[in-house]
């Protein structure tokens, strides 16, 4: 928490004592500008004495200060329509990306049941073919075990 404390500082020939909780460097500084702001106007009107330099030096940082408040708003404005767009921007482009991944998630359902058809008819063919070939076989065998029948039978009857 800062504290409150007198700095002094010299204007125009005259000590004026601040109680402030800034820095004396910061507030000599601000000293600093007033007197430059205060000659500034000397130079310019010869006519104007210390006391009319130094309302009107009081009314350019008035005037500087409701430009740079006028200047703040706008800019915080401007950040507020920048923050506004690139959220519905986001929203826009969050409701493109589910949309994509709810397309791509039905799609990856269907072809992983198209590829589950896919294999139960590749097992059913390979099955099929693995039947044939056994029956190819038993068929050999039949026709070997009726070769020798019959020649038991016409060695039988010979």
């Amino acid at each position: 928490m800062n504290t409150k404390r007198k700095v002094s500082v010299q204007i125009e020939g005259r000590s004026y004592a601040l109680i402030t909780a800034d820095d004396e460097k910061y507030v000599q500084g601000v000293a600093d500008d007033v007197i430059a702001q205060i000659k500034k106007i000397v130079t310019s009107t010869n006519h104007l004495d210390t006391r009319d330099c130094a309302i009107l030096a009081a009314l350019n940082f008035c005037d500087d200060r409701n430009k740079a408040l006028r200047n703040k708003k706008e800019c915080i404005s401007k950040a507020d329509k920048i923050i506004r767009q690139t959220n519905d921007l986001n929203k826009t482009r969050l409701a493109e990306v589910i949309n994509e991944n709810t397309a791509l998630t039905r799609k990856y359902k269907r072809l992983e049941k198209e590829n589950e058809q896919l294999r139960n008819a590749l097992q059913k063919a390979v099955n099929s073919a693995q039947a044939e070939e056994n029956e190819g076989e038993d068929d050999e065998e039949s026709d070997e075990i009726i070769r020798k029948m019959r020649q038991q039978q016409i060695s039988l009857f010979d």
